[in-house]
């Protein structure tokens, strides 16, 4: 398989709360900067964000309706209201799958940060998650099961979750959030941090003392909690910073007397910086932040929002670790002792960090976008009024050229069929014309010996059956998505290429159906090349040779069957004996043994 060139690739990043889109921001820099297209969909903060941090960008953004906050109210308007949000949430994850049904073809992959429906059963789609299991809140411990295996069914969805965190728990910055029982019962890979800030040196005189970052999406306790924070930093010598993460305003206070600087968010070089020359961080325990300290070696506050239960978790399990000074939020009035706690704590070391991480998630990305190098068999008997068209549809292809060889195996034709392979093999460098006796078994055995050892997928195809131009890039995508898997043959689903009428297009239907039930195919056969190797189609049968070769096949992998509206073949052996009889025709014949198969009389319907 080859490199996949520059992409499209589609971040699809949760709004609630800012950290979903900071540790999304350094993944988004690193395609980019290796030349692929970006598009960024959020909502609110978040969207603004992106579009303050990538100014200067090519990157389409979309705004894009988020959930609702699940954590409103208190006592019992609380749960009235959880209520309500999950079965908002369930809706919306509904309709997100529904806005990317119809989009999917535009990206070659998906990463989503906290958007459980922003992805596709045809294209890579990767979530970042570290909150593999929810922490309950008080009263609802006996939800958690089903918490659980609610998260298991939509991780499932997705064909990997990046968990930014550490596979051995002892050196873990989220504890049972990532490491609990359902981790092992999806596909998943362990990516490390994920921050987006980078090393810089100032000199001392530049240096804050105390930076103050806070950020969080329940906004009506806010207020109170900044004020509460200013007071006890008036306390505390020395020049402190406050970033409050509100992106609906420019003005910056400066209150002289206290040494005290307020942004209302901060972005770009200046983020980066103020970051840099603290000493010391006060901060939520959300966990991009703990994954920000981690990256950048600083000690630290941390307070726990109050009933954010994964914040309280993380303060809790930090605080026991030793690695930082953590509190509730009720608990500001003791900033000064926090921060000389804080200033004694050991750091946490990492074994890796956001650099590395950016390597294993392009690594995993390109892994499911490789370009798969094709042979596409076509065998041809007395096949003058399709073949033209089938080979036009063929060299129309949208995928790279000198990775598709198509090769013609003309087999006793008495009409014009080998002149016009003769014709096609002259015209284009990738198309090899062969001859051999009259059969379709032994003409796709000789297409085969003659393709590419390189090859890694054999197409055999029927010389009625036309593939649109995007075909071989949609079955790329699909074999990249599923490349984990141990699949060995399979088809694709099939419309009719000459009959317009809907009793046609509701027969190709049902034939579809059942080919995808029964583990058959109709006029396109799909083969791992080191399974075609092992096999052969039998040239002594006569009829329904496919069905035996894919039978052989399945002993060596698993089939797999591509939904897809890029395949159309002719009508015509049911414009013959009509759609019904020929269905039941092929049955008999399916049914038959091989033994009636071979050198019996086939009717062949030109």
């Amino acid at each position: 398989m080859n490199k996949q060139p520059p992409s499209h690739i589609l971040f699809a990043v949760s709004s609630l709360g800012l950290g979903h889109a900071t540790r999304t921001l350094p993944i988004i820099r690193h395609f980019l900067g290796k030349n692929w297209q970006v598009s960024v969909l959020a909502h609110g903060n978040a969207l603004h964000f992106f579009e303050q941090e990538l100014t200067g960008n090519d990157v389409t953004f979309i705004e894009y309706e988020d959930y609702p906050k699940l954590e409103r109210g208190t006592g019992l308007t609380f749960f009235y209201y959880l209520l309500i949000d999950l079965v908002r949430t369930t809706l919306l994850i509904r309709k997100e799958r529904e806005y990317i049904r119809y989009r999917e073809n535009s990206y070659d992959c998906i990463i989503a940060d906290g958007r459980y429906g922003i992805c596709s059963e045809k294209i890579p789609s990767f979530l970042i998650s570290h909150q593999i299991s929810f922490i309950m809140p008080k009263g609802l411990g006996l939800l958690g099961s089903l918490a659980d295996r609610v998260n298991l069914a939509y991780f499932r969805q997705f064909d990997t979750v990046f968990i930014p965190d550490f596979p051995k728990i002892e050196e873990s910055l989220s504890g049972r959030l990532s490491h609990n029982r359902i981790t092992g019962r999806f596909k998943h890979t362990w990516i490390g941090l994920l921050s987006s800030y980078t090393a810089q040196e100032f000199s001392g005189a530049e240096k804050i003392n105390i930076l103050f970052i806070i950020s969080g999406y329940l906004q009506e306790q806010k207020e109170f909690f900044v004020h509460a924070l200013i007071e006890q930093a008036r306390k505390i010598p020395g020049h402190k910073v406050f970033v409050l993460g509100d992106t609906s305003s420019r003005k910056v206070i400066r209150m002289e007397k206290d040494d005290i600087t307020i942004y209302p968010v901060a972005t770009g070089s200046l983020r980066n910086a103020l970051f840099n020359k603290a000493d010391l961080i006060v901060s939520r325990s959300g966990y991009t932040t703990v994954m920000d300290l981690a990256e950048m070696d600083k000690p630290a506050v941390l307070f726990a929002t109050p009933r954010q239960t994964e914040q309280e978790y993380l303060a809790d399990f930090l605080g026991d670790n030793n690695w930082y000074a953590t509190s509730r939020q009720q608990a500001a009035n003791e900033l000064e002792s926090l921060v000389t706690k804080a200033k004694q704590c050991p750091l946490f070391v990492p074994p890796w960090k956001t650099s590395q991480s950016l390597r294993i998630i392009e690594e995993t990305v390109a892994s499911h976008l490789a370009m798969n190098r094709f042979s596409i068999v076509l065998p041809a008997h007395n096949e003058e009024q399709y073949l033209v068209d089938t080979l036009n549809h063929l060299v129309e292809q949208e995928y790279p050229n000198d990775l598709v060889e198509i090769i013609i195996v003309e087999n006793g034709s008495t009409d014009a069929t080998a002149e016009i392979c003769a014709e096609f093999a002259g015209q284009y460098t990738n198309i090899n014309h062969l001859s051999c006796e009259r059969g379709v078994s032994r003409a796709r055995n000789t297409g085969f010996a003659a393709s590419d050892p390189v090859s890694d997928w054999i197409l055999f195809l029927d010389a009625d059956t036309l593939l649109d131009p995007n075909f071989l890039f949609e079955l790329n995508r699909y074999l990249g998505k599923h490349h984990k898997e141990n699949l060995a043959i399979g088809t694709a689903a099939c419309r009719p290429a000459d009959d317009p009428s809907s009793w046609a297009s509701f027969w190709f239907s049902l034939n579809n159906i059942g080919h995808r039930l029964t583990r058959t195919s109709f006029s396109l056969q799909i083969v791992q090349r080191r399974v075609a190797e092992k096999i052969q189609y039998d040239e002594q049968l006569t009829y329904a040779e496919d069905l035996q070769y894919l039978k052989a096949a399945r002993r060596h992998g698993s089939f797999f069957f591509l939904k897809t509206k890029a395949v159309a073949s002719s009508t015509r052996r049911f414009r013959q004996h009509g759609y019904i009889q020929q269905t039941l025709i092929w049955m008999y014949q399916a049914l038959q043994p091989d033994r009636m198969k071979k050198k019996r009389s086939y009717e062949v319907i030109r």
